[in-house]
């Protein structure tokens, strides 16, 4: 995202003609892609295009776990001590109508089609003083109207396929989807100008209008929405001590008889895993690891991770002693301070609207996070969780 001289001189021809719209939205992901579709439900006759640096879901979006989850146990638990348990129950309910949102608007009747599957979620406890804990929040989040129920030893063996541990939370409402069928699903609804392999170098204002330099010529827009998470503060460096890179680790095994219900949380090794509908058994996390290594832009897979990810397989897995390693990746996540997403307006500049810092979250809150971005833009109440105006520039 920057430009040198030599390019810039020999990409200045292609600036001599801008091409305009109303609003121009910057990254293809899910958060991207459902920002322009809000908008376009919102006024059908908005002039939208959005600009993706490589290829629609190149980013964390094709990434991911395609984990359509609320999150786990244990994200409750945070959320609780952090916000107290009326706002922890909002946060979560977000997630829910997410979810429902996803179901109403994109997925609909082609559930097969985008590999969506509502198989519900469950978080492991790793330990007896783990077990207590979450058979005690579990009571809590069964007061706040929340399907969640214990599973013991043997359930967690029989669905989830998994040995050694002492009982877990299953929340019914969560499943999985693949995330590029589901971008693919989306885009498909979307009548609007999607132009990849078109990276930002720059964005300035002149007489009250957005323009943004890329290396496809030169963009004007009345509004710009940046839906860049961790490679925000690349654009913009006012975010750079807001948002930070994570990278996120997995490794897929070949195919292995079905043996996993559905998403599965062990936050122990800040651990996650599903079965795909192939039979291919997916696994990433272990993070926590090496967190200060991990905080980075660098898209690359390590063996310290990579070997405790395959470790984990062969060691509580049925069936993983004879895994077989198929894929591993990586894929960069965006964490703001408090866990929340960023969503609004700059205040120094109300033309330009962000949305941000999934912390990990991202296929589980963007698609209604975008509709609550572009309420926000036409002047509905953002929420204070997720509020830009909560951190100062």
């Amino acid at each position: 995202m920057s430009i040198s001289y030599w390019l810039d001189q020999t990409l200045a021809s292609s600036a001599a003609t801008p091409k305009n719209y109303d609003i121009v939205v910057v990254g293809g992901g899910i958060a991207g892609l459902s920002t322009a579709y809000w908008l376009q439900r919102h006024d059908p006759h908005l002039k939208i295009a959005v600009l993706e640096k490589n290829l629609v879901g190149s980013g964390a979006s094709g990434r991911n776990a395609g984990f359509v989850t609320c999150g786990s146990t244990e994200h409750f638990i945070k959320l609780q001590d952090q916000f107290g348990l009326e706002k922890a129950t909002e946060i979560w309910k977000f997630s829910e109508d997410n979810r429902k949102l996803l179901l109403e608007h994109v997925i609909q009747d082609s559930a097969d089609a985008v590999d969506f599957r509502p198989t519900g979620s469950c978080t492991v406890a790793p330990s007896a003083a783990h077990w207590e804990k979450y058979q005690a929040i579990g009571a809590v989040m069964r007061t706040q109207g929340l399907d969640v129920q214990e599973v013991g030893p043997q359930d967690l063996e029989r669905d989830y396929g998994v040995t050694g541990f002492d009982g877990g939370i299953q929340y019914a409402g969560d499943g999985y989807v693949h995330p590029i069928k589901l971008l693919q699903h989306l885009r498909g609804k979307l009548d609007i100008a999607i132009f990849e392999n078109t990276e930002v170098f720059s964005i300035s204002e002149k007489s009250g209008k957005q323009t943004v330099r890329t290396d496809q010529g030169v963009f004007v827009a009345e509004k710009l929405i940046l839906t860049l998470n961790a490679y925000l503060p690349l654009v913009l460096k006012e975010f750079t001590k807001i948002i930070t890179p994570g990278r996120g680790q997995i490794l897929v095994t070949e195919p292995l008889p079905e043996f996993v219900k559905g998403p599965c949380y062990l936050t122990k090794h800040l651990c996650y895993f599903r079965q795909l509908p192939t039979g291919h058994l997916l696994i990433g996390g272990f993070r926590n690891l090496s967190v200060e290594k991990e905080n980075t832009y660098a898209d690359e897979t390590t063996p310290l991770i990579q070997d405790a990810l395959f470790s984990f397989v062969k060691n509580h897995f049925r069936y993983g002693k004879e895994a077989k390693i198929s894929y591993q990746w990586s894929g960069i996540m965006g964490f703001s301070p408090d866990g929340q997403m960023l969503l609004g307006a700059l205040p120094n500049n109300t033309n330009i609207h962000i949305m941000a810092g999934c912390s990990g979250h991202g296929m589980g809150l963007s698609f209604n996070a975008a509709r609550t971005l572009v309420r926000g833009l036409f002047g509905e109440a953002i929420p204070s969780h997720l509020d830009i105006r909560r951190f100062k520039f």
